[in-house]
């Protein structure tokens, strides 16, 4: 089998991944009925009757979005982390020019945050020519248009195959590709025409992408290119195994391909899954959508048996009203501060006014225990939110549960902190060379 097509193959075995992402990312930006939506479409959530009575109902669903609170809590622990790591002042003059050329404590913050959604830590790491200059570049890779073989091992050592998609317009095709060749770049011209640069559709990338998914084989963007990047561990009789390099249009025409240009001879990539057991992605934020469903689910509860109770209804009879006077004179009076209203003392009974409890202690019970519930799962207390403690919460009580829930974080921190130091590593060897 080609590449090509070992490609293809991998791009396809990885389509639960980038589904379970998209739906996720819908929870942890606040889109969480729409999530749920796309979740039973996709058989990965069942419905309970309310959830679906509230998804087909006319009225808009209450989010309580806990999930990008605790996205950012997480965020703001690691760039404080990052912080104390500069100011103590560690970093080689190497390591501080590529921080400052690609902006890395931004770049690993947005990293991270991708990481806590999907589980998937993406960097790649290149030597090249840029608008900027010639400089050891690092970019986030967006997994959507990531893929690999499907490995078990956490430090990626049984990656056989990897790559990305890549758009990009035909003059960037001819330069990266056209080798200062007139002739190359009339060739490029032609493979890259209009309509194969657009597709069947132009409507047919949106619509993927509004599924939650790319086209392998589509651009996003109609005026682009597909160029698909596939890199190949590969045995070579002379120099053993080595990464080999090439670029394919969609349907699998090769462009060009190159034996790996670094000297640490492998792929530009890095990549960490969280936690890969057997080869199985589980995102941090994976173990609270339950929660979050039903924390959500209580509120729209609570929200609608309020909307629904009694809640200062006159009971008026009608022999009450004195003569002469009518119901809305009544009504206006009512509602006044002060009003006064006539009564006829001979009605059979005065009026009323009613007020529903509304009923909703017991929601409120469920909706307190899931919010501890909430933090419990995810780590985060109260004290690493920054909340103020209660009057019977000691300093040294408070700095405990802090940094207790550092220690519940500690995991996701050091995984990520492992992907860095091989990111650097890797972005040091190109310097030294």
């Amino acid at each position: 089998m080609s590449p090509f097509h070992q490609a293809r193959d991998a791009w396809e075995g990885a389509a639960t991944l980038r589904t379970t992402r998209s739906i996720l990312k819908q929870y942890a930006y606040g889109r969480q009925w729409e999530a749920l939506r796309s979740s039973v479409a996709h058989g990965l959530a069942s419905l309970s009757r309310y959830e679906e009575s509230n998804l087909n109902a006319s009225h808009t669903p209450i989010t309580n979005n806990l999930i990008r609170s605790l996205i950012k809590t997480v965020v703001g622990r690691f760039r404080l982390n990052v912080a104390e790591e500069r100011a103590a002042g560690t970093m080689t003059p190497a390591e501080e020019r590529i921080r400052r050329a690609n902006r890395l404590d931004e770049l690993d913050a947005r990293a991270l945050e991708e990481f806590l959604i999907s589980g998937c830590a993406i960097q790649r790491v290149t030597l090249e020519r840029r608008f900027d200059g010639t400089e050891v570049w690092v970019d986030n890779v967006n997994p959507a248009r990531f893929f690999a073989n499907r490995f078990a091992d956490p430090r990626g050592t049984d990656i056989r195959l990897i790559g990305m998609l890549h758009d990009m317009a035909l003059p960037e095709m001819c330069l990266r590709f056209g080798h200062g060749s007139r002739r190359r770049h009339r060739e490029l011209s032609a493979i890259f025409g209009r309509n194969r640069c657009a597709g069947p559709s132009g409507s047919v990338s949106r619509l993927a992408a509004e599924a939650g998914d790319l086209c392998f084989g589509v651009a996003q963007d109609p005026d682009l290119c597909r160029v698909i990047e596939v890199w190949t561990l590969e045995i070579d009789k002379r120099k053993g195994p080595v990464w080999q390099c090439r670029y394919y249009t969609p349907d699998g025409e090769l462009i060009d391909q190159t034996a790996s240009p670094y000297p640490h001879r492998s792929h530009p990539y890095v990549v960490t899954l969280y936690p890969l057991t057997d080869g199985e992605v589980h995102p941090f934020i994976e173990d609270v959508i339950d929660r979050q469903r039903h924390i959500n689910m209580l509120i729209s509860n609570m929200d609608q048996i309020l909307a629904h109770s009694a809640k200062g209804v006159l009971l008026f009879p009608t022999d009450a009203l004195p003569e002469g006077t009518d119901m809305r004179l009544a009504t206006d009076l009512w509602g006044n501060p002060g009003g006064v209203i006539p009564i006829n003392p001979s009605a059979s009974r005065l009026p009323t006014e009613v007020a529903s409890p509304g009923h909703t202690q017991a929601p409120a019970q469920l909706l307190e225990l899931d919010l501890r519930l909430f933090q419990q799962i995810s780590g985060v207390s109260g004290a690493l939110l920054g909340q103020t403690p209660s009057g019977y919460t000691t300093s040294t009580l408070y700095q405990t549960q802090a940094d207790n829930a550092v220690i519940a974080l500690r995991d996701i921190f050091d995984t990520f902190g492992s992907f860095r130091e091989a990111r650097t590593a890797k972005a040091l060897s190109l310097v030294r060379a």
